[in-house]
Order: C-alpha cells, then structure tokens, then sequence
C-alpha cells in the first residue's frame, strides 16, 4: 500500500465494490447499528462477513463505524456486535462514545480503536487524552487549517486520518444539536436531518448554514507531509459511481498524476468545492448549495464512464510462483509472502518442439486476469531434465487451483480472543447541591446568595474582584473549542486563572478535561462531553472529571436511571447551543469588519435564532426559545443548571426566583428532549 492511505465510504455492497475495485486501500462501513449513518444501506452481519473476506482477498482494510451515542439499554448489544466485528476480523472500529471504547477495549483488545469525528478532537491536549483511552487513531475535526493538522499529528504519537473529499457540516461535529432539538432525529445517535440544509438566511443571505463541499485532491502531497497517514472520503449515502471517482481522483493525485476535477465536480458538488479550512481563509466564499446546475450536471454521461472504473478486477496483489514439472506429477506453488499453497496436477509431456516448455509454461501462469493478483516473481523448477511441459488446459486448471486455494485463505478471519464485557457501576448516590448559575458575561451577576455560579474564563480574568468577591462559589468555563494554535494561549489562561484562587472548570471537551487535570483544576465536565451513558459518566471519571452534566438529549428517565456516585447535573433553564461553527455566517464580503458579536439567523418559517461570537474563535447558534422544566421535578440530578445566555441581570435574577418556586420562568419555551422520544 502506497502511503497515505485512501479510505474510501461503503454505504452498501455496491459501494464497497466500487470504492475497492476503483482503487481504495481501505474502507470504512456500518453494521445494522449503532453508526452515524443508520440511514445508509449498511451491512447485516453476514454480509459484513463477506465484505471482510472481499476486501482482505484484496488487501483492503474494513474500519466499521460505531460512531453515535450509546444508551444504557444498548450496552449488550454493543458488546454482541464488537463480538461480531472481532469475528469478522475488521481492521479497527471508529467510535464516539466513551463506553463504546470501554467495550471494545475490553472485549476485542487485538481490534484497533480509531475516534471518530464526532469525538470533537482539534488540539494536541484531545491527542494526548485519546492516547490515554487506547485509541491508535485520530479523525480530528473537519476545521482544522494545515498547520493544526500537523500539530496534532506530532502530538502524540496516534496516527492522522483527515477528510479529503465530500461533504462539509455547518457545525464542528459531536457540537450539533440541531436536528435532535428542532425534529426529534439526533445526529449524534446517527439520524442527522440535515437542517442546515434548509434555507436559513443571514443578514440577506439565503442558505446561509450551507457549505460547499470539501476538495483536498489538489492538497494531497501537503497532506502527506504534514504527517496525515490516511485520507478520508466522505460520502457513504452517495452513488457508487461518486466513490469510484473519488477514489480515482485521489490514487491519480497521490501519484503525482492529473485527474477530472471536472468529472470530480459533475457527480456531486454543492456550488464547487471549497478549501478554505485548510488554509484558514474562513469567509463567505466557502458557503454554497445544491443549485439546480449541479444537479442537471449529475447525468447519466458522467455516470457511465465511471462504471468503467469498478467493472472489471484490478491485479493489486503480488505474488511469487514455482512451477515445478514431473513425469508423473506438476505442481504450482504460489504465495503471497504469508500465505502458501500448492495445486498438483498430472504430468508432463514430452515436447514436440524445443524451448515450448518454459516459455509457454509462464504465458499460461501469468494469465491472472480476473483475479486480485498478478505474478510479480516467478521460478521454474530445474529438476526438469527431460524438457517436459504441461499443455495449457492443464496449466490453467494448476493456475484457478492455486488462486483459488490462496483466496480461500486470505479470505479465512483470523480473529483475537473475545472476553465477555463486564463493567461493575455503582449504586445511585445524591449529594443535592441546588442550582448551578451560568451566566455569559459578568454584567449579568446578580445577588444570588449562595449558588454557584459559572463565567467564561475571559470574563473571570476581565474582572478578578469577582474572585474574592464570591470565593470557592466562582467557577469557570472554559472555551468549548481551544484550536491548536490556540493551546499555549490558553495554557497561559489556565494559570492566571489558578492565581486568582479559582479551582473548578467547566469543560466540555475530552481534550479540555485532560489538560485542566494535568494542572491541578477540579473538572466540572459540561453537557459538551455528551454524556449519555453510565459507562461513559464513569470512564470521564477516571479521566478527573469530579462532577458533570448529562447529555440534554436524554430522555429524563433516562438520566434517572444513571447509575453513578459521581454528582450529576443537567440543564433546566436556558438558550441550548445548537450548534458550533468555526465559519461565521454573519461576516460581510469582507470579513467580520464592524460586527459586535451577535447577531440572528432566521429559519423559513421566521424564526429567530441568536448567534454569539466567542473571541472570534468560533461562533455558537442558540435555540429560538429557551428550554424551561422549572416546573418538573429533577430531583433525580444533583446540580439544576440554569443556562443564561442574553438575559439581563434582572431577568436572571426573576428566572431564579422561579427556579426556586418550581414555577415555569419563560412565556414561550420548549421541553426540550427530556419528554419526547429522540431517534
């Protein structure tokens, strides 16, 4: 394999077929459940066998995505399925969730552990925290600029996939919640509506949350370079053809050689393909749609010739080969540097003419067309002192008996031991400790008496009285992004934060949770960690986090039946983030300019949604309507945390009262997912 690797999608069997037979060196695939694409045609368990064996014949990894959200009901059936996988011999699993990882480390120690994307990874401190957890391989996020893709593949160790070509969420990933809060199908648990897609505008601008797709084709050699070990197309829900020309375009560019950017274009786009992120030019002309011309432009012209590229087996694997003739018996030994098998024939003939023996012999043996392989280094047998030869009906049937042999053998899985998964929780233990305040900027502290209140970390350092002033109460938050060339920044944050004597961080991402341990801080781990499980709760446990908020998109029975003695937490008032962007849809043509901050989005049925810029860092879309269960009983958790967001002063303090009094605070609110079922 040549390096770095292209991986390439498998939505379905004709996927695979196309992705392998085009040229892939490995590819990444879901079983019947548990991944981010439940939509796609997937695989069930026996024709995920076969998709193993297909590919191994071929040299081609199988990855298998188990990248959503486990609950605590699935816990079983995530273990039967790693048993599946550790059976079916796959190359390695990518995951989310905590306890998924917990699961396969356990169960399938021999299986490699790769974390997804929605895992959030952006900075060297989520590198080393992956590490920690057994993970051998990082997608980091989709955002990151070319110079962060290299920090994080020098970090620590772990190898780098990235995107190369394909789609573009609005949103960092594992940071939406769009489509769970606005219709009920939680990207996280692997139904993603795609309501970015829809047309919401920005200050005029129509589809103002639509990206174009992502093209690193042309980046290939820099990928390379910066230390990326395999390159990632999106794009399991599109046609075959799609991932036949990504493929071909990617093994043409990693050869140096030209390809169809064109063609590339034709099969699927979004307005063009853009590669802002990767050069950090993040402004307006990275945005786009699927116009009608790019649909048009997807005809049966484009598609036809691209069939071409997976109709017929390509020779991708070298062998060696020893024919060795006899008056009474011919064999072919073939091997492909680990496995070895013998077909034994009849014997030789005289031959009529000289030299035909060898010579023709080969000719026949070479004819592997059809077939994975192709004879890189042949040997034919000295103990043949009479010039005997086989005719061609025998070297044929010596030939599809030997490959045929060696296939059965490549396709054979060799799997590791499987250990049955056991994972002892505690029982429920309550510490109730009342409210937690969350405000976003200083101005909005208000008399609170003795709750705890939470400030960004700019806000706290922008006002270090507050320090004193609210003693042990003061909590921080930390900044849910920190990219990698952010990190020393904020390191420097973290320590000016512990003089002024604050001890307790919120953080709302692996990486952050690693790094504030590492510096002496109590982790208060954010609804940002998307804890949806007791297994993930108590692995975060062993990474420091002392306390932590569950996952918003939990049911509330579901949060009552966590099993932990770690103190819990969950949201009961406020504007929930919907979504993360590190592409602010509210700059001008040039740039953010003038623009205080904030701002709103406004969907196709009006309404609002507000947008916050934080340090110009990345900008966070807020629900329309607050969520508000003031009213519901959450005695089950031990913090109830009131979010506040753009409320004033007063209004956060009337928001308490009601709060205290068990009393919805909010006119116009929603539930939330805590009352309604989440796909």
């Amino acid at each position: 394999m040549q390096y770095p690797e292209i991986l390439a999608p498998a939505g379905d069997k004709e996927q695979l077929r196309a992705s392998v037979l085009a040229g892939a060196d490995a590819v990444y695939l879901g079983a019947s459940g548990f991944n981010a694409r439940r939509r796609a045609g997937n695989f069930t368990d026996e024709e995920l066998k076969e998709a193993v064996a297909f590919c191994h014949e071929r040299n081609v990894k199988v990855y298998v995505t188990v990248n959503i959200l486990i609950s605590d009901g699935e816990l079983d059936a995530l273990a039967a399925l790693a048993r599946l996988l550790n059976d079916a011999d796959v190359d390695g699993v990518i995951l989310q969730d905590l306890a998924a990882a917990a699961v396969f480390r356990q169960c399938c120690p021999k299986l490699r552990l790769h974390a997804s994307t929605q895992m959030t990874i952006h900075n060297a401190a989520g590198m080393r925290a992956l590490r920690s957890l057994g993970f051998v391989r990082a997608v980091p996020a989709r955002e990151l600029e070319l110079g962060e893709l290299r920090t994080l593949a020098g970090a620590a160790g772990l190898e780098v996939e990235s995107f190369v070509h394909g789609a573009l969420c609005m949103s960092v990933s594992g940071c939406c919640y769009i489509s769970s809060m606005l219709g009920g199908r939680s990207g996280n648990r692997g139904l993603c509506a795609q309501a970015c897609r829809l047309n919401f505008n920005a200050r005029g601008r129509e589809y103002a949350l639509s990206l174009k797709d992502l093209s690193y084709v042309d980046r290939i050699g820099e990928l390379s370079a910066s230390g990326v070990c395999s390159l990632k197309i999106e794009g399991r829900m599109k046609r075959p053809e799609y991932a036949a020309a990504a493929v071909d375009a990617c093994v043409r560019a990693r050869a140096g050689e030209p390809y169809d950017r064109q063609t590339l274009q034709n099969v699927f786009s979004r307005s063009g393909f853009t590669d802002g992120y990767l050069d950090g030019r993040r402004d307006l002309s990275m945005f786009g749609y699927r116009r009608y011309e790019d649909v048009t432009a997807a005809n049966e012209k484009v598609f036809a010739p691209l069939r071409e590229l997976y109709r017929r087996e390509k020779p991708r694997v070298s062998l060696s080969a020893v024919l060795t003739v006899g008056a009474s018996e011919t064999s072919l030994t073939v091997s492909d540097g680990t496995h070895t098998v013998t077909a034994k024939g009849g014997g030789g003939l005289v031959p009529q003419s000289a030299g035909t023996g060898e010579e023709n012999a080969y000719k026949n043996i070479a004819k592997t067309g059809g077939t994975p392989y192709y004879i890189e280094k042949k040997d034919f047998s000295t103990e043949n002192p009479d010039g005997l030869y086989l005719p061609a009906s025998g070297l044929n049937a010596l030939r599809r008996d030997a490959l045929e042999a060696l296939s059965a053998l490549r396709r054979e899985p060799a799997p590791g031991a499987f250990r049955p998964f056991s994972y002892p929780l505690p029982e429920r233990a309550h510490h109730n400790r009342g409210f937690c305040l969350r405000f976003a900027r200083a101005e909005q502290l208000f008399d609170c008496g003795g709750e705890r209140v939470f400030l960004p970390i700019a806000e706290i350092l922008k006002n270090p009285g507050l320090a004193a002033r609210l003693g042990p109460r003061l909590c921080a938050e930390a900044s849910a992004l920190v990219f990698a060339k952010d990190e020393p920044r904020f390191e420097r944050s973290l320590e000016a934060l512990r003089e002024l004597g604050v001890r307790t961080v919120w953080a709302d991402n692996v990486g952050q949770v690693l790094l504030l341990r590492e510096k002496g801080f109590d982790v208060f781990g954010g609804f940002g960690l998307n804890i949806f499980n007791s297994v993930a709760l108590n692995e975060y446990r062993k990474l420091g986090v002392r306390e932590a908020a569950l996952s918003f998109e939990l049911s509330a029975a579901d949060i009552r039946n966590i099993r932990t003695d770690l103190p819990t937490a969950a949201v009961v008032y406020g504007r929930l983030p919907l979504m993360k962007y590190r592409v602010c849809p509210l700059q001008g043509e040039t740039g953010c300019g003038s623009c205080p901050g904030r701002g709103v989005l406004t969907d196709r049925k009006g309404a609002s949604f507000p947008l916050a810029c934080e340090g110009r860092k990345y900008t966070v879309m807020y629900n329309s309507v607050p969520l508000d269960v003031l009213n519901r009983d959450f005695s089950f958790v031990d913090h109830r945390i009131l979010y506040f967001t753009d409320e004033s002063a007063a209004e956060c303090e009337r928001i308490l009262r009601c709060a205290r009094a068990g009393k919805t605070a909010a006119q116009k609110h929603t539930a939330g997912l805590y009352y309604r079922e989440v796909f």
